[in-house]
């Protein structure tokens, strides 16, 4: 069974971390998708090796052994914009503690493979036996991870996941499902004025899209990025931004949205055009009950 929120489906998603603790905010690390020259160099790692990194992972979960399961996370990870290693051993700690037994399974594994990192998706089932009483509980959702290597080893850099409310027990089934964080019109007129200011090369307001803790490429903060539009416009006399082929998925906590994005720019000094073209993506979460980019990456196929 594949499960892929869009507005048009309300399924329950619920992961196993949400047995150690409440809601979380969705995650803003995504692969680093920087121009590539001609011959692009290859891709970090394997499908065969991303699966037995996953094999390994499962197994070290099932055995409640948190020492060898934090191993496969890196020292940098953060999990849902908020918790780093320390949170992360206190939620699996507890977890585990008060579990008799865990069986956690992945199905429906989605990769994508790039230079840099790799970006997977799954659905998983956890069944857990409680030490307390021997109640029986059953998760089920979905999750995504991304992976990078550091010391020629996998790691993971970051952790999303999705939920609602879970059964009580693995008998009890029934849940009230919270509601998404916007509806896709939302989403478009979000987009069209985004589009606007940059054409217009409104700096105040097509930053104003940005969260103060997005990041750009998973590297640029929002100084970083107030700092590179503004030399683009600045150096630009005129733009012609589009976006086509959006596809938009839209959780409870987050809105991942992908397209084809072209750029057509008109220099000031020598009026010279360049057109850029590529592959974006965005995810929005809510502030102040505004949506907002809190994660930006693009890919340019070549250098103007």
């Amino acid at each position: 069974m594949r499960i892929r929120m869009k507005t048009s489906v309300r399924t329950i998603f619920i992961v196993f971390l949400l047995l150690a603790g409440s809601p979380m905010l969705s995650q803003k690390i995504v692969p680093n998708l920087s121009a590539q020259a001609p011959s692009s160099p290859p891709l970090m790692a394997t499908e065969r090796e991303v699966k037995a990194f996953f094999a390994k992972y499962i197994d070290r979960y099932n055995n409640k052994d948190i020492e060898e399961f934090l191993s496969f996370f890196s020292l940098k990870v953060k999990q849902n914009q908020r918790d780093g290693l320390p949170e992360i051993r206190t939620i699996y700690t507890a977890l585990f503690n008060r579990s008799s037994s865990l069986q956690l399974s992945i199905e429906d594994m989605r990769m994508e493979i790039y230079q840099n990192a790799v970006e997977v998706k799954a659905l998983f089932t956890v069944n857990q036996v409680l030490k307390e009483g021997g109640e029986k509980k059953v998760w089920r959702g979905d999750a995504r991870w991304i992976l990078a290597k550091e010391d020629d080893k996998l790691q993971i850099v970051s952790f999303d996941y999705q939920y609602s409310v879970p059964p009580a027990s693995a008998e009890d089934k029934t849940a009230e499902l919270p509601s998404l964080l916007a509806s896709e019109e939302e989403v478009e007129q979000f987009f069209f004025n985004y589009v606007d200011r940059y054409n217009r090369k409104d700096l105040g307001g097509f930053l104003s899209f940005f969260s103060s803790k997005a990041v750009q490429n998973e590297k640029d903060g929002f100084e970083g990025i107030r700092s590179i539009y503004t030399k683009f416009f600045d150096d630009s006399k005129t733009l012609r931004y589009q976006v086509d082929g959006k596809k938009i998925e839209i959780y409870q906590n987050r809105v991942e949205v992908k397209a084809r994005f072209k750029v057509e720019q008109t220099l000031k000094k020598g009026k010279k055009e360049r057109v850029w073209t590529g592959n974006v993506r965005w995810v929005l979460g809510r502030e102040d009950g505004a949506l907002k980019i809190v994660s930006l990456d693009y890919q340019n196929e070549k250098s103007p």
